[in-house]
């Protein structure tokens, strides 16, 4: 009886947002009209197939420690089936660990790659029935929900002419979760696009989230602007209310120069104090406690020195509010600068410098470069290496060492740093045998001071698709 007042209560809410969507519907339609209809496609469709298989078998190996995975991808498509009204797709994931079992602790064990784990996942599988100027369609199955915070759900979605000035869709269905049980949770929403004017793209989006674990749910109002100022010169505006309380604003904003050799990519975004009550909108609450409040700043860009060179440098900012900055809650300032070469089309190399500057007195300082040559889109072969440096910063109560003594504690809570480097080194090939058939090969060697013995790394993958 308590799952039948859940999900009557969450069907009365999902209707009484209807209603507040088909009102903000209406002074839509007043202000846009309606579109042309798209033109239709021709009278006889053919049915389109093609799927992709690849195998991977992943090494790691350091001292004694050693760890090797076999990993599988999958994907298939039928697109319009049913002279042109029916489509399907599905995609999955198959990871085994193929060591021997072992209660011995490693550098290698972790929750998804330890020893004798296996997992396979179905990520997506829907059918999708629609008319043939894609103006109505009904998607049933396993499913994200890009509106919506990308809510994977088993259920249904109605779309209604979102390729015209006004339109929106529906969803409802069962979340899903590889990590715990939502058998009893409940998912669903409703969400408004139109055009209202020339260059604008405005969507209002409400979701619910029905948690039968803790009976709570969590209600979500977003809205998301996208305007063209002009052809160079595009915004996007994007706002959220969680449970009645702000969660989130941002506004980014993209020029693209008309010559297209240079882009500015620049914004920010604004993370409250929001009361998340379910694990889809506060998922590591558990492990990381409350977050606090915090402001988001970025900008980046790619400059066109000359037809061969390429200058891409990038900022961004975490400000966290003034109150308890635990390692969950810190800011960091983060500098990047990349140098791209690409002297003919076969041949291409970059050379890129990182450095991360945290407020509790940590730093981080990465060098980094590749060089690549294609073959006739038959074979490539990459080639490259990279430097990192830490410095760290650490407090404590009790005096002890570790690593030799590179590491000290002391007991007054004085700082010790503690600078490690390490450099890495690859090699990858990639092989078009056939237009189906494809290889892959990749080799990794790491230096770290800190570590007494190298570490290495091997991965092969073989590809087909049909």
């Amino acid at each position: 009886m308590k799952k039948q007042r859940v999900s009557r209560t969450f069907c009365f809410r999902l209707t009484l947002s209807l209603s507040r969507f088909a009102i903000a519907g209406a002074v839509l339609i007043a202000t846009c009209g309606y579109a042309e209809e798209p033109l239709a496609k021709p009278a006889q469709v053919q049915p389109r197939y093609d799927g992709r298989v690849r195998l991977d078998y992943d090494y790691r190996a350091e001292g004694s420690e050693k760890d090797s995975d076999f990993y599988g991808y999958w994907s298939g498509n039928a697109r319009d089936m049913a002279d042109g009204r029916l489509d399907f797709y599905t995609s999955g994931r198959q990871h085994n660990d193929l060591d021997n079992a072992s209660d011995e602790e490693g550098m290698y064990q972790s929750l998804s790659d330890a020893n004798g784990v296996s997992d396979s996942r179905v990520l997506q599988a829907y059918l999708d029935a629609h008319d043939r100027s894609d103006s109505v369609s009904l998607r049933l199955g396993r499913q994200y929900i890009d509106v919506a915070d990308y809510l994977k759900l088993d259920g249904g979605q109605v779309t209604l002419f979102e390729n015209r000035s006004l339109g929106g869709r529906a969803y409802f269905g069962r979340p899903v979760s590889y990590y715990s049980s939502v058998s009893g949770d409940l998912a669903g929403g409703l969400s408004l696009v139109g055009q209202p004017w020339k260059g604008n793209r405005t969507r209002f989006t409400y979701a619910e989230y029905q948690d039968d674990s803790v009976a709570k749910s969590d209600r979500n109002y977003l809205v998301d602007l996208q305007q063209e100022m002009t052809d160079a010169l595009r915004t996007r505006a994007m706002a959220s209310i969680l449970n009645d309380d702000f969660r989130m604003a941002s506004l980014d904003l993209s020029y693209f120069a008309p010559g297209g050799d240079s882009d500015l990519h620049m914004g920010g975004s604004r993370w409250g104090e929001f009361d998340a009550r379910t694990r889809v909108y506060s998922p590591l609450y558990m492990q990381l406690g409350d977050q606090q409040p915090y402001t988001y700043l970025y900008a980046k860009a790619d400059y066109g020195i000359s037809p061969k060179w390429m200058l891409s440098p990038g900022v961004s900012s975490r400000l966290v509010d003034s109150g308890d900055k635990d390692f969950s809650n810190g800011s960091y300032k983060n500098y990047n600068l990349t140098l791209t070469f690409e002297p003919y089309k076969a041949l291409s190399s970059f050379l890129s410098l990182e450095y991360w500057d945290l407020d509790s007195g940590d730093d981080f300082l990465g060098l980094s470069g590749e060089v690549r040559y294609r073959h006739s889109r038959i074979w490539e072969l990459s080639a490259g290496a990279g430097y990192t440096e830490y410095t760290y910063n650490s407090y404590s109560d009790i005096s002890y060492s570790i690593n030799n003594g590179e590491t000290v504690f002391s007991e007054d809570g004085t700082v010790t740093k503690e600078s490690p480097y390490a450099f890495t080194y690859f090699l990858r090939t990639k092989w078009n045998v056939t237009r189906r058939l494809i290889l892959r090969l990749q080799g990794d060697v790491e230096d770290d001071k800190a570590a007494s013995d190298l570490a290495f790394r091997g991965r092969g993958s073989v590809e087909v698709r049909f």
